[in-house]
């Protein structure tokens, strides 16, 4: 009797020995999966990274462009003919001495 006893311990604290193993098993695959997500979570912020830098430096290049300076000179009148306006309103301005 005492030796099925020690048996039913024995075969108890097998039992046991073999849900800690499966646990550790377990949490083991749980590490492997949660270090591929970290990979593919570094991955995509890499990519993110790569895709805002472009992003910024396209929007500075537009800033640079030549198109806002051919726009303001556009909108400004010549140099010349403001210098002919100038010219024109001297000339009414003075006396003729004639």
């Amino acid at each position: 009797m005492l030796q099925t006893i020690k048996e039913v311990q024995a075969d108890a604290q097998s039992v046991n020995g073999l849900e800690s193993y499966h646990r550790l098993v377990e949490l083991q695959k749980q590490m492997i999966q949660l270090a591929q997500q970290n990979e593919r979570a570094k991955q995509k912020c890499a990519e993110l990274r790569e895709l805002v830098a472009a992003e910024v430096i396209a929007r500075t290049d537009s800033r640079h462009s030549p198109r806002p300076k051919a726009n303001k000179a556009l909108k400004q009148p010549p140099r010349a003919a403001v210098a002919k306006s100038n010219l024109v309103s001297l000339i009414i301005k003075e006396p003729s001495t004639c």
